[in-house]
């Protein structure tokens, strides 16, 4: 006897979030019901930083997993191929016009957005588009988003000084996401590389010297698993004289 799509449906009861960088892929499998994490593994590129070696890295990863159970994937793409624009501003005609002012782009490339309400902005990003046809052929359809956008909403919903500098740092397999706002108005927003704990005070204090408003009395906010971040904190302590700690995984 056949089972129906609806019993099958039934019997999957994991989310799969996939984490993608050129320099590494986080998976996280959490419960479709309650949200809790029932497992998670973390992969690095040892040596080509490519889009080919990442997607040779993401297929073999996934072959050693039971897949059977998951209902909903999600993936979250986390590079520096993307802008923010204002919806009053944005035409989509012009998305590769927006990209080329900060990012390398090459004739192929295609674009995607995330609508950002909170704000009232749209982030146009450049996707994996190799990495998001493999999935589509695994999975028949997931959800997929750019990091910075999830890490924008995040934040924007933790504000609670509406006339106070918030300033919030994600570092994130190589990528160092910044935002600051001025009480919920958006006034800075970037990603830088890094590769060592010094690449990350040195960003963190160059925006602090350049960013109107922003000075050595602002509380920054770090949000990273403490256990994954724990010699870098240590090390930004010493330096930051307002450091906040927000022991959390942005993605749940």
């Amino acid at each position: 006897m056949m089972q129906s799509q609806e019993s099958k449906k039934l019997n999957k009861s994991s989310v799969l979030t996939i984490l993608l960088s050129l320099k590494a892929i986080s998976f996280y499998f959490n419960s479709y019901h309650s949200n809790n994490l029932i497992d998670s593994r973390f992969v690095s590129l040892e040596d080509n930083n490519d889009i080919s070696s990442l997607l040779d890295l993401l297929k073999k990863t996934l072959k050693e997993f039971n897949l059977s159970n998951v209902l909903k994937t999600k993936l979250i793409i986390n590079n520096k191929l993307s802008t923010l624009v204002p919806n009053e501003l944005y035409n989509e005609t012009l998305n590769k016009d927006y990209l080329k002012y900060n990012c390398d782009l090459i004739d192929n490339d295609t674009t995607s957005i995330d609508e950002i309400i909170e704000l009232d902005i749209k982030n146009i990003y450049v996707p994996f588009e190799n990495v998001n046809n493999f999935l589509i052929e695994v999975f028949g359809s997931f959800d997929f988003f750019h990091f910075s956008s999830i890490f924008i909403k995040k934040t924007f919903n933790k504000i609670t000084c509406e006339k106070c500098i918030n300033f919030y740092v994600s570092p994130n397999n190589g990528l160092l996401n910044v935002i600051i706002y001025e009480g919920k108005k958006l006034i800075f927003s970037n990603i830088f590389d890094y590769s060592c704990k010094e690449d990350i005070l040195y960003y963190i204090l160059f925006v602090v010297d350049n960013v109107k408003n922003v000075n050595e009395q602002s509380e920054i906010s770090i949000i990273s698993r403490k256990e994954l971040f724990n010699e870098e904190i240590k090390y930004l302590s010493k330096f930051i004289k307002k450091l906040k700690i927000i022991d959390e995984n942005i993605l749940e």
